[in-house]
């Protein structure tokens, strides 16, 4: 890969990407749909029966991340998909011949940027529930707990993941509406068929998007069976390379 290509093609999609307002109102709608929820758990448990521990409120507070997931994997399809909607697709590989080079572009850019807006967000899911708590007999989720940190980071490394693998949802598919649709159908069949199981769906369940975001990433203690969050998020991550990797080799053998 030619670095000076590269360096030419992060540039142009660090200009796109900012240039285009969908992409803040998917960043900021992601950070707030997080903070509200993080309020929202932090209110309702205020005057709860029995008290909430410090691990109830930190579960609950990152559970905005269902709605955020769908706003940056939106915002990693649009990255490819927006382009071949207007036509402008074909100017960037006038100017960038080489369709890898602007795929790993686009990934890089996205990448960075959503887990950036990824680490935001699940930080203001769990301050805004911690404020909320405040002066209530509710124990505090101190950060400088390792399982309360690691629930907090890896929750803004899988809203990441997910954006990436809207970047390769959006090469295979081309087409926007298609593409968020199919994302939305990747984040919330599987969960729907592996829950027809009962029990006996956790070992198809642990591989699942959803449940391992909501019982195994974002939590405290993983439930049994399911990975460990950091191995959760890395799977997560390996779905990501395995979508951008199946639309890089469509986008080679496509007409644009």
């Amino acid at each position: 890969m030619n670095g000076y290509g590269f360096r030419h093609a992060v540039r142009m999609e660090r200009i796109k990407l900012s240039s285009v307002r969908s992409t803040w109102w998917l960043a900021i709608s992601a950070v707030v749909s997080m903070a509200a929820a993080g309020a929202g758990v932090g209110l309702g448990y205020r005057s709860h029966t029995p008290v909430a521990t410090a691990a109830q409120i930190l579960n609950n507070s990152l559970g905005g991340a269902i709605v955020a997931q769908l706003l940056l994997g939106a915002l990693g399809v649009l990255m490819v998909t927006g382009e071949y909607g207007t036509g402008m697709i074909r100017s960037t590989f006038a100017a960038v011949p080489r369709r890898r080079i602007v795929l790993a572009a686009k990934v890089a850019v996205c990448g960075g940027a959503a887990l950036t807006v990824g680490l935001a967000a699940s930080f203001a899911g769990y301050l805004s529930g911690q404020l909320a708590i405040r002066g209530t007999a509710i124990p505090a989720a101190s950060l400088t707990d390792p399982a309360i940190l690691r629930a907090v980071v890896l929750t803004g490394v899988y809203l990441g993941a997910t954006a990436l693998i809207g970047v390769g949802v959006g090469a295979i598919v081309r087409h926007s509406g298609a593409a968020i649709g199919t994302l939305f159908a990747l984040m919330f069949v599987p969960m729907i068929v592996a829950g027809l199981f009962g029990e006996s769906g956790i070992a198809v369940g642990r591989f699942v998007p959803l449940l391992m975001l909501l019982n195994s990433i974002a939590v405290t203690s993983p439930i049994p069976g399911l990975f460990s969050g950091w191995l959760s998020a890395l799977l997560m991550c390996g779905y990501a390379a395995m979508a951008i990797l199946c639309g890089g080799m469509l986008l080679r053998h496509r007409d644009a």
